[in-house]
C-alpha cells in the first residue's frame, strides 16, 4: 500500500486550489449581484446589466488572467479556465462566465496586436470594465470568400458588411472584426466601436441564452483612421488562434453549468416520495443520478486536460486538438444530463418557472458558439488525416535523405571505378577474377558508367583528386571495418572537407554523411538520440565529429536545452521492429557492397540482395498484416490439412523463419542450396508451433508434390530464365488457390538512386534486367489474378502476387 506523503501534487489538487481561491474571491459577487433577477432578465429577454462588468473589473476579475505588464495578475490559462467554469458553476445565467471570457480575450486580441494606440486606447477600459468588448468573424462562409469587407481610401478604411450571431453585441461598445481586404484578399481584422458613423447593433431572437445580448453588427461605409488596424495581414492566424482557446474556455463554462444543474437537480428530488419511499432510494433514479455523475467527471477530466496542455511548449499555435475535443464531448454530455434530468423531473422540466428547461435551451446557445459538433468532429478528423500524412511524409523524407548519402556513396565508387578502368583500358578492376563472365563483366562496366553519368561527375577528374578520393575510401571502409567487428575508434577520421569542389565536393560530403549514419547507427549511438540525450558512451572526439556530420547533413539536431537529438522522421527506424530491421540492412548492405565492389569480389551473396535478408521481415510482416485479407481465398487455403508455405529467398533461412514466426500453425519449406540451420522463435517457445523444414543441395527447388498454399520467390538476383523457370516451378508445387507472393527491387524515382540500385545490384549478385516484366512472368506460368499489391518507394521494395487458378 502506498502510505507515503505525498509530495507530488496532482493536476486536480491544483484544480481544486484554484476553485477555493474562485470561491473565495468571486463567489459572493456571483450569488448577491448576478443571480437575483436573472430569472426575469431571461424571461424578458432582456440583457445583463452592464454594470455587473465594472463591478467584476473592480474586483479583478476581468484581469486575473491577463499579463502583468498590461495590468493583469498574470495568472495561467489553467487558472482563468477553473475560474470561468467555478463562475458558471455558482451562476443561474450561463451566459453571465462566457460573456467574461469573451471580454478577457478581446482584451488578449488587442495586446496581441502589440499597437501601443490601441492598447492605450482600450486596454485600460476593457480591464476595469468600462468597455465591454466582442470579437465578430461568423458568416457562414470560407474566411476568403467573406462578404463584409475592408478597403483602404487614402490613409482611411472603409468597411462594408455585417457580422451576425454576436454574443454580447447588443450592449457592446467595442467590436473586433474580421474582413476581406478587397485588394489583397488577405484577412484583416479592426477595432470598430459602436458610436462610429455607419455602425448598427441589431436585435437577434434565439432560442435561449436571452441575456447575452446577441445581436448582428451592420457596417455601412464605416470610415475608420488607419491606427484602427489590429493586424495589418493575416488575421487569420490570429483568428485560429483565439477559436483555439474560447472552445476550452466555452467548454469551461458549459462544463460550470452541466456541475450546477446535477447537483441542482438532486437536491430538488430530495425530498420527494413515491410509491412511500423517497424517490432518490429508487434503483432506477440511482443509475441515471449515477451516469450523470460519470457523465459530468467524464466532461471534466476532458477539460482539465485540455486546460493543462495550454501550458505546453510545444502547443500548435492555430489548433488544439484537446480543445476541439473538450468542446464536442462537453456539449455532448450536457445535451445527455439535459435529457436525464427532463426525465427525473416529469412535467417540471417542461415549465419555464423552473431551471431545467433553461438550461436545455441555453446547452443548445453553448452548443453552437465556436463551430457545431459537426464541424468540430470534420476538423478533428482532417487534422488527424493531416498528422498522419505529415508524419508519413516527415518519416519518408528522413529515409530519402539518407537514400540519397547511400547514392552519394555509390558516386564516389563508381567515379573511383570509372577512371581506374580507364587508366588500365581493361574494364571494372577486379571483374575478371569475380567469375561472373564476360556478360556481367559488361553489365557491371555499364551500371558504373550509368552511376557516374546520373551523379554528373562524367567530367574528367585530376589525378592528384583521384588519389585523394581512393585515401578517402580507404578511410571510410577502414573505420567501418573497424566498427563492424566492434572497435570503437578513438575519433572520426579525416572527411572529405578542402579536399574536392564544386560537384564532386557536394557529393563527397553526403556520402561522408552515410559513413557517418552508418557508425553511429553500429555503434548505438543513433538510438540513444530517439530522445533528447549526450553522447557519453563513446569516445568523445568521435561522438563529437559524428554529431557534427549528422548535424550538417540535417539527420540531428540540437534541442532547446542544448542536447543532441535524431531527426523525428527517423525514429520510425530506430525504435524495432520490422522497418528497423531493414534499415539496419540497407546500411550495412550499401557498405558491405561498396568494399566488394573495389575488392572485385563480387560472387552472389542472397542475404543481401533486396527483398532477402534483413529485409525480409517488413515484407513478411506486409504480407500478413496488410495482404493476408486481399489475397482471395488465403487464409482458408493455408488452414487446409496439409498445408504448407515454401520459401526459395536462399538467404540461409532468414526469411523462411520470419515466414514461421507470422504464419506459425503452418510449416515452411525452407529452399536452400546447402543445409543450414534455421531458428524460430516459436508463440510456445517450444517449437510445436512454428516449424522450418529445409530442403538443400540439388533438390533446393519447387517440386511438384509440395502441396503449397503459399510459395515465396524473391526475384532480386535472378536472370530472366531463371524466374520464368521458378515461377513455372511454384505453379506445380502450388494447390489449386494457392498464391505466388514475389518480391521485388522497386528503383527509386530519381535517376542517381535506380542507377545506384542497379549497381549495388549488380555487385551483390546480378541485377533483375530492367527488361524482366515479373508480371508476364506470373501468367505465362497460368497464374491468375496477376497484380503488384504492395510496393514502398522509400524501401525500394514492391511485392507482386499471383494466384493458381
Amino acid at each position: 500500500m502506498n502510505r507515503g506523503d505525498r509530495a507530488h501534487a496532482t493536476l486536480d489538487d491544483e484544480v481544486e486550489r484554484v476553485r477555493l481561491e474562485a470561491r473565495h474571491r468571486f463567489g459572493g459577487f456571483v450569488l448577491d449581484r448576478v443571480n437575483p433577477g436573472s430569472y426575469f432578465l431571461n424571461h424578458r429577454r432582456e440583457p445583463l446589466d452592464r454594470r455587473l462588468f465594472e463591478e467584476a473589473g473592480d474586483l479583478g476579475l476581468l484581469r486575473f488572467s491577463l499579463p502583468v505588464g498590461a495590468g493583469g495578475d498574470g495568472r495561467d490559462k489553467l487558472a482563468w479556465g477553473v475560474v470561468v467554469e467555478e463562475v458558471a458553476r455558482l451562476s443561474r445565467d450561463p451566459g453571465f462566465a462566457v460573456l467574461l471570457d469573451i471580454t478577457v480575450e478581446i482584451t488578449e486580441l488587442i495586446l496581441s496586436s502589440g499597437r501601443p494606440e490601441l492598447i492605450e486606447a482600450y486596454v485600460p477600459d476593457l480591464l476595469a470594465g468600462r468597455r465591454f468588448g466582442v470579437q465578430g468573424a461568423y458568416e457562414n462562409r470560407d474566411p476568403y470568400d467573406y462578404r463584409s469587407t475592408a478597403r483602404l481610401e487614402g490613409d482611411t478604411w472603409v468597411l462594408n458588411g455585417a457580422k451576425r450571431f454576436l454574443a454580447g453585441a447588443r450592449f457592446a461598445d467595442l467590436f473586433i472584426l474580421f474582413l476581406r481586404d478587397e485588394a489583397s484578399n488577405d484577412m484583416l481584422a479592426f477595432a470598430v466601436e459602436k458610436d462610429d458613423p455607419g455602425v448598427s447593433a441589431l436585435h437577434m431572437d434565439t432560442m435561449g441564452m436571452h441575456t447575452m445580448g446577441l445581436g448582428q453588427v451592420v457596417l455601412h461605409d464605416v470610415r475608420l483612421p488607419a491606427w484602427r488596424l489590429v493586424w495589418r495581414a493575416d488575421a487569420l492566424s490570429e483568428l485560429n488562434t483565439y477559436a483555439r482557446i474560447r472552445r476550452t474556455m466555452s467548454a469551461c463554462g458549459v462544463l460550470g453549468a452541466l456541475d450546477g444543474v446535477v447537483d441542482a437537480c438532486v437536491e430538488s428530488l430530495a425530498s420527494r416520495r413515491r410509491g412511500g419511499r423517497p424517490v432518490l432510494d429508487h434503483s432506477n433514479v440511482e443509475r441515471t443520478v449515477g451516469e450523470m455523475r460519470m457523465l459530468l467527471q467524464s466532461a471534466r477530466a476532458t477539460v482539465h486536460r485540455a486546460l493543462d496542455g495550454t501550458r505546453s511548449p510545444g502547443r500548435d499555435p492555430h489548433f488544439d486538438e484537446f480543445a476541439t475535443v473538450a468542446k464536442h464531448r462537453t456539449a455532448e454530455c450536457a445535451l445527455r444530463v439535459g435529457r436525464l434530468v427532463m426525465g427525473l423531473q416529469g412535467g417540471e422540466a417542461y415549465m419555464s418557472a423552473f431551471p431545467w428547461e433553461r438550461f436545455m435551451r441555453d446547452v443548445l446557445g453553448l452548443v453552437s458558439g465556436q463551430g457545431s459538433q459537426e464541424t468540430l468532429l470534420i476538423q478533428l478528423g482532417q487534422r488527424a488525416i493531416v498528422d498522419l500524412e505529415g508524419r508519413r511524409a516527415r518519416e519518408d523524407a528522413a529515409e530519402r535523405s539518407v537514400a540519397r548519402c547511400a547514392d552519394a556513396w555509390w558516386a564516389l565508387h563508381a567515379v573511383e571505378q570509372r577512371h581506374a578502368a580507364d587508366t588500365s583500358g581493361i574494364g571494372t578492376p577486379g571483374i575478371g577474377t569475380s567469375g561472373i563472365g564476360t556478360s556481367g563483366q559488361g553489365a557491371l562496366a555499364d551500371a558504373v558508367r550509368e552511376v557516374v553519368a546520373a551523379a554528373g561527375l562524367g567530367e574528367n577528374v585530376a589525378p592528384d583528386r583521384l588519389d585523394a578520393l581512393a585515401a578517402l575510401l580507404d578511410r571510410a571502409h577502414t573505420l567501418l571495418a573497424a566498427v563492424r567487428s566492434g572497435q570503437r575508434p578513438d575519433a572520426l577520421p579525416p572527411g572529405p572537407a578542402g579536399l574536392f569542389e564544386g560537384r564532386l565536393a557536394e557529393v563527397a560530403e553526403r556520402a561522408w554523411a552515410l559513413v557517418a549514419c552508418t557508425v553511429a547507427y553500429e555503434t548505438g549511438l543513433l538510438n540513444r538520440l530517439v530522445r533528447p540525450a549526450t553522447a557519453e558512451s563513446l569516445p568523445e572526439d568521435l561522438a563529437e565529429g559524428l554529431l557534427r556530420v549528422l548535424g550538417d547533413a540535417s539527420l540531428t539536431r540540437r534541442d532547446d536545452a542544448g542536447r543532441h537529438v535524431v531527426d523525428p522522421g527517423l525514429r520510425r527506424v530506430l525504435v524495432g521492429g520490422p522497418r528497423a530491421a531493414a534499415f539496419a540492412a540497407r546500411l550495412r548492405r550499401t557498405a558491405v557492397a561498396g568494399a566488394r565492389l573495389r575488392a572485385g569480389t563480387l560472387d552472389p551473396v542472397r542475404t543481401m540482395v533486396p527483398g532477402c535478408g534483413g529485409e525480409a521481415p517488413v515484407l513478411v510482416d506486409a504480407l500478413v498484416d496488410t495482404l493476408l485479407g486481399r489475397l482471395e481465398g488465403l487464409p482458408w487455403t493455408l488452414d487446409g490439412p496439409g498445408a504448407r508455405v515454401g520459401c526459395a529467398a536462399g538467404d540461409g533461412g532468414r526469411t523462411a523463419a520470419h515466414l514461421a514466426r507470422h504464419i506459425p500453425f503452418v510449416p515452411v519449406l525452407a529452399l536452400e542450396p546447402e543445409q543450414v540451420e534455421v531458428e524460430v522463435d516459436s508463440p510456445d517457445r517450444g517449437g510445436a508451433l512454428a516449424r522450418v523444414d529445409v530442403r538443400a543441395g540439388e533438390r533446393a527447388r519447387f517440386a511438384a508434390d509440395d502441396g503449397l498454399a503459399l510459395a515465396w520467390l524473391p526475384a532480386g538476383g535472378r536472370t530472366a530464365e531463371g524466374l520464368r523457370r521458378e515461377v513455372a516451378d511454384a505453379a506445380r508445387a502450388l494447390l489449386p488457390g494457392g498464391w505466388l507472393v514475389v518480391p521485388c527491387p522497386l528503383p527509386p524515382g530519381r535517376r542517381l538512386g535506380a542507377a545506384a540500385a542497379r549497381l549495388e545490384l549488380a555487385v551483390l549478385g546480378g541485377a533483375l534486367a530492367p527488361g524482366i516484366d515479373v508480371e508476364e512472368s506470373l501468367r505465362a506460368a497460368g497464374f491468375g489474378q496477376v497484380r503488384a499489391e504492395w510496393a514502398d518507394v522509400t524501401l525500394g521494395l514492391r511485392l507482386v502476387v499471383g494466384r493458381r487458378p
